[in-house]
C-alpha cells in the first residue's frame, strides 16, 4: 500500500481586506484578496577589472536606520518589484545604494552570465526571513579606460548606504576583518570562483 506523500510546508497566509478604491463616485466595495508568501531577494557582487592595485568588488555600508544588520557591509542588494526581472531589479538596487548605472557601463561589460543568477538560495534554515535570494554577478574592465572607472559612487550616501566603497579583493581576502550582512562576503568568494571558473581575469 502506497503512503501518501509527506512534504515540509506550511501555507502560506491568506489576508482578505475590503475598501472603496473611489469613495467620491460611490460606494462600491473591492475585495482583495493577499498572499503573505516568502519574498524575492537579489544581490548584486559588482567587480572592476584593469585598474591598479588590482581587482575591485563594490561593497556597501549599510546605514544605522536599517532594520536588519545596521552598520554592516554588504553587496547591494534588496527585494525584487513588481514588472521587473530579476536582473532588472538588481540593476535599480546598485543604482539606489550606490548610484552606479549599469547600462551606462555597458561597454566595459564582459561577464554577467547572460543577466541570469548564478547561485540561487531556497533553504528556509539559511535566512530568518525565509528569503529566496537571487545573486548576480556582473564584471567590467577597465583596463584600457581606467578614467571611466565610476570611483565618484565612493561619495554617494544616502539614508540605506551609510558608505560606499570599491574594495580591493586582495584587502578582502587577506586583511579585511569587517562584519558583513547577510553572508554576502560568502557570496563575494563564491562569485570571484564562479567568474574564475566561467572566465579567467
Amino acid at each position: 500500500m502506497t503512503k501518501n506523500p509527506k512534504f515540509n510546508n506550511r501555507p502560506n497566509d491568506h489576508v482578505i481586506y475590503y475598501f472603496n478604491p473611489n469613495p467620491l463616485l460611490g460606494n462600491d466595495v473591492v475585495r482583495h484578496d493577499v498572499w503573505i508568501s516568502r519574498a524575492p531577494a537579489v544581490v548584486g557582487i559588482i567587480f572592476a577589472l584593469g585598474l591598479e592595485g588590482g581587482v575591485r568588488v563594490l561593497v556597501i555600508k549599510r546605514s544605522k536606520n536599517m532594520r536588519e544588520e545596521p552598520l554592516k557591509f554588504g553587496a547591494p542588494s534588496g527585494y525584487l518589484d513588481w514588472e521587473e526581472t530579476g536582473f532588472e531589479g538588481i540593476t535599480r538596487e546598485i543604482y539606489e545604494e550606490t548610484s552606479l548605472y549599469l547600462p551606462n557601463y555597458k561597454d566595459f561589460l564582459v561577464f554577467n552570465n547572460k543577466e541570469q543568477p548564478f547561485y540561487v538560495q531556497t533553504d528556509p534554515t539559511k535566512d530568518k526571513n525565509q528569503n529566496v535570494s537571487l545573486t548576480y554577478v556582473m564584471v567590467y574592465n577597465f583596463s584600457d579606460h581606467q578614467n571611466f572607472f565610476p570611483e565618484y559612487v565612493e561619495k554617494y550616501i544616502n539614508k540605506e548606504t551609510a558608505k560606499v566603497e570599491w574594495l580591493n579583493l586582495n584587502d578582502f581576502y587577506n586583511i579585511d576583518n569587517r562584519e558583513w550582512a547577510f553572508n554576502h562576503d560568502e557570496r563575494i568568494k563564491m562569485a570571484h570562483k564562479y567568474y574564475n571558473k566561467n572566465m579567467k581575469w
